[in-house]
């Protein structure tokens, strides 16, 4: 339920056309002004009208009944003065009597989702650079999970590249590896390519072995994968990713798929054998418009397939399979690529997933890179964030025991990491710093969680909360209104969130109502309130701030803690 519902109603019988999602309300920039103000710009836009011309009609024109006092137009703005226990009460019950479904508009009811995400290439352990696609990715999973998609997550598993050659001819005793011993050899093996070029090119040939479909070469690369591949999703499995599907690149090494693609490729003129023998693209036969990333290789000169080539089968693959919604996480240093594969698939009759991208997160010193070693592990992170939270946990929760200290410490670790992450919207860097990031106050996500915690204690003392609200509710502190109006904006902010494909606004209300929150905390007691009917209704207040922020939370990966 949408908690303006009451308020949109007559506006959208006196003005046919208009949606409810064109009804653009919220918190005032001040509560003088009014208790909600309503954004008539898109609105107006439909109505053909101009903004403030129509946020003018409006006034005159609709009857809102008694529960709204007065309202005021203010340039392209309709400023509502509301009988705020009337408000209170509606917005309340929407929040209590949903519970876990508050936000949701259920637009993906009986709809499917597919998304691919993570993809690391099987030769390291995740670093936290790349974790921003499976954090992004993941969160994306659960925000449409959230609004009632059935999800399936899918993980490329990039098996047979020229890098995977190079780590299984340096390190030709794999069996004897750990993961974490890994990263050094990868290291080492595209080192001793740049100075060897023999060993270079015996990367080239175990490659075309694989692709031929030699046993052992398929054993010893299948041993490297399978091995980095568990190392990876148990660090990734910290953080509460997971995923349906592991779809492996060399599953599409004969793909009969590709023989379409390139029929319709050669009917346009766009295939051609370079200098070097390679079956080459010209992307500019088929819609390409510039001189970047005009050649797309399929295949070399001894005949093994580029991953590219490859990518295509796979895509088909996943299309193939009609979700309603399919979305690829990619780097935005992958846009051109994206660009080219929709070109390709496009000439062929075929249909490319979404794509939906994300910037680096950079060191201090410059971005993060594998075959250079210049990588903060993922893994070293979390136990350093973990090692922090511990610090604190021991300090604020000596009645509990060493284990439940430990589980609060992890649990506060993830919520550091995920949150420093998610809270910055994809498409710009994030600047890799461990104080910052670490910090469990200010804007992050242990202090949202503290929130959660410090509602918890309120709630226990308080005793259960009555879940009927009947007449006018005892709200009118200001502290308690901006906490409340705050709260109602959450159906909004879900729906804009998955329409943008940003999980960032899900943070930031979180970040805004912990700290509303922490407002109504300091100017309105709750067990001490002056009346019984104050009490209680404040303490409503408190279980539906709790439910609210715990939806936001759940989309970000997030717990919301009983103690902190």
């Amino acid at each position: 339920m949408n908690p303006y519902k009451t308020l949109a109603e007559p506006i959208l019988a006196a003005y046919h056309g208009l949606a409810p999602e064109d009804l653009d309300f919220g918190p005032p920039p001040k509560l003088e002004v009014g208790d909600v103000a309503l954004r008539t710009f898109v609105a107006a836009k439909k109505a053909n009208m101009k903004p403030a011309d129509f946020a003018a009609d409006i006034s005159v024109r609709v009857d809102f009944g008694s529960r709204v006092i007065s309202v005021t137009p203010a340039g392209p703005y309709l400023n509502f003065r509301l009988n705020r226990g009337v408000f209170a009460r509606e917005m309340l019950s929407a929040i209590l009597s949903e519970r876990e479904h508050f936000g949701s508009g259920g637009s993906g009811a009986g709809k499917t989702l597919l998304i691919e995400h993570t993809s690391i290439n099987p030769n390291a352990s995740p670093h936290v650079g790349r974790a921003r696609n499976a954090m992004y990715g993941d969160s994306l999973t659960r925000l449409f999970r959230f609004e009632g998609y059935d999800a399936d997550v899918h993980y490329y598993v990039n098996d047979i590249g020229r890098q995977i050659g190079l780590l299984v001819l340096h390190a030709a005793n794999i069996q004897d590896m750990v993961f974490d011993e890994v990263l050094d050899a990868y290291v080492e093996a595209n080192a001793r390519a740049e100075r060897d070029p023999e060993f270079a090119e015996k990367g080239y040939e175990l490659l075309a072995k694989m692709e031929e479909g030699d046993p052992e070469t398929a054993q010893r690369f299948h041993d490297v994968t399978e091995l980095c591949l568990k190392g990876q999703l148990e660090v990734l499995g910290r953080l509460g990713i997971a995923y349906d599907q592991f779809d492996r690149e060399s599953k599409y090494l004969k793909d009969s798929r590709l023989d379409e693609v390139l029929e319709a490729l050669r009917k346009n003129d766009a295939v051609f054998t370079d200098e070097e023998d390679r079956l080459v693209v010209d992307l500019s036969k088929i819609g390409h418009k510039r001189d970047e990333g005009r050649y797309f290789v399929l295949m070399r000169a001894n005949g093994s397939s580029m991953y590219g080539f490859r990518d295509l089968a796979y895509t088909i693959d996943k299309m193939e399979k009609g979700a309603d919604v399919n979305l690829w996480v990619l780097g935005e240093d992958h846009k051109l690529y994206a660009e080219q594969l929709t070109l390709i698939l496009r000439a062929a009759g075929k249909v490319a997933p979404e794509p939906t991208y994300y910037a680096h997160i950079l060191l201090k010193e410059g971005r993060m890179s594998t075959r250079e070693g210049k990588v903060v592990l993922l893994s070293d992170f979390l136990d350093e964030a973990a090692s922090r939270a511990a610090e604190k946990v021991e300090r604020q929760c000596t009645d509990l025991s060493p284990e439940e200290r430990g589980a609060i410490a992890e649990k506060v670790a993830i919520s550091a990491v995920r949150f420093a992450i998610l809270r910055v919207s994809p498409n710009k860097n994030v600047i890799f710093d461990w104080e910052s990031s670490l910090s469990f106050t200010g804007d992050t996500g242990p202090y949202v969680q503290y929130s959660c915690a410090r509602i918890n204690s309120i709630l226990r003392k308080f005793g259960e909360v009555p879940g009927e609200l009947h007449g006018e509710i005892p709200l009118d502190h200001d502290s308690e209104w901006t906490l409340m109006t705050k709260l109602a904006s959450f159906p909004d902010t879900v729906a804009s969130a998955l329409e943008r494909r940003n999980i960032a606004p899900i943070a930031q209300f979180a970040l805004d109502t912990a700290r509303f929150f922490t407002t109504f905390y300091h100017d309105c007691p709750v067990l001490m309130a002056e009346t019984e009917e104050q009490r209680t209704a404040r303490a409503q207040l408190c279980a539906a701030t709790l439910r609210t922020l715990t939806n936001a939370l759940g989309i970000l990966g997030i717990e919301a803690l009983e103690r902190m």
